[in-house]
């Protein structure tokens, strides 16, 4: 990682430091904790999703197998003439429930002909009608919350994927009407000359941040360098130099400039005006890494529940929750095992229904 000392302003005490300068190490010491626990939390996600693909998804398979197993038994005591009326409305549901949880969350697609031989309705009927009723609150909220009309061909989609570029092809129309009408209307003179400060500013930002890419070229270009082993040696200097600069990471910029030029940075002059533009690179750069996070943190976000939440952020909390989670689901599949074996006998079975409720969660 980093070193953010190097970029770190020090006087004999923080209170010689200006304002600006005391900004800019805040900025500097921010970005490199979000820089620190990006890299520190990337990693430990690809750490929970590796043991999580080689220690509980075997584990996992071989439970829904059992649980397959299970339905296919109550479909085999269904046809039996020992069970009762209500006992196989029992037996339909738990087909039906559990059918239906396999197939939505297991990818069990061979269990809708199950499925289908105890509702009224098709399973794919079903999947259809809850589809269109979707589609329909969608096109009801484009009229009602956004006032975007569809034409007749539009009001026949039925892939939501199409209708969601629809719905943002259209707003962005209104958008750029808008924005058009806008311009159109006459400005001014406090107006314009706003527009004009804040387009000076920003080009004066930009430029702060070029001249830093500019100068480590200059020096680091690799292509008249006429050592072979130097060469090398500038070629990835120069990776990392285009890769912060394409990325507007004025931290790494000023940390590559530093570190690479032996600059003390105490000793680098650095006026309130290129200090003013550095610290408003860093803060957008601050909110962009804030983003970044924040989109990773969405991405750990799984049907059981967040990835972090769930089994920790460092490996051995990880290693240890994994091996509990492991040690659960070895327990249910030997449950799962015993139930099947006990069931085969209709007595059993009998017996199980007894207790069975088909308005309570079920027992697997």
């Amino acid at each position: 990682m980093s070193n953010q000392n190097t970029l770190i302003l020090t006087l004999q005490s923080d209170k010689n430091l200006s304002k600006l300068q005391k900004q800019f190490n805040s900025n500097i010491k921010k970005i490199n904790e979000l820089k620190e626990r990006l890299v520190k939390d990337t990693q430990h996600l690809a750490f929970i999703n590796s043991r999580i693909k080689a220690d509980l998804v075997p584990l996992e398979m071989k439970q829904i197998d059992k649980i397959v197993e299970m339905v296919y038994l109550f479909d085999k005591h269904y046809e039996e003439s020992f069970f009762k009326k209500k006992e196989k409305e029992k037996m339909a549901h738990f087909i039906l429930s559990k059918s239906e949880e396999l197939i939505e969350q297991a990818g069990k697609e061979e269990l809708k002909v199950m499925f289908d031989k105890y509702s009224d309705q098709t399973y794919d009927e079903i999947s259809e009608e809850t589809e269109t009723e979707g589609l329909d609150k969608i096109k009801q909220m484009m009229k009602s919350m956004f006032n975007i009309e569809l034409n007749e061909e539009e009001e026949n989609i039925s892939d939501p994927d199409i209708l969601q570029d629809i719905f943002e092809k259209k707003m962005g129309e209104r958008e750029a009407f808008q924005e058009t009408h806008k311009k159109e209307q006459k400005k001014t003179a406090k107006q314009l000359e706003k527009e004009e400060k804040l387009k000076a500013e920003a080009q004066n930002v930009n430029k702060a941040a070029r001249s830093i890419y500019t100068d480590l070229v200059k020096t680091y270009h690799p292509d008249r360098e006429p050592d072979e082993a130097e060469r090398e040696r500038k070629t990835e200097i120069m990776k990392q130099i285009t890769q912060a600069y394409e990325k507007n990471d004025l931290f790494e910029l000023l940390r590559l400039k530093i570190s690479l030029q032996s600059i003390d940075i105490n000793a680098w002059k650095m006026a309130d005006e290129q200090l003013k533009y550095y610290n408003k690179l860093l803060k957008e750069q601050i909110i962009e890494l804030e983003r970044e996070h924040w989109e990773l943190h969405r991405l750990a976000n799984v049907p059981s529940g967040n990835l972090f939440q769930r089994f920790g952020y460092d490996t051995n909390t990880t290693t240890v929750r994994i091996k509990r989670e492991m040690t659960r689901i070895k327990s249910l599949v030997k449950t799962l095992e015993n139930e099947i074996a006990m069931l085969r006998t209709k007595e059993n079975m009998r017996a199980f229904l007894k207790n069975y409720s088909m308005y309570e969660d079920d027992f697997f």
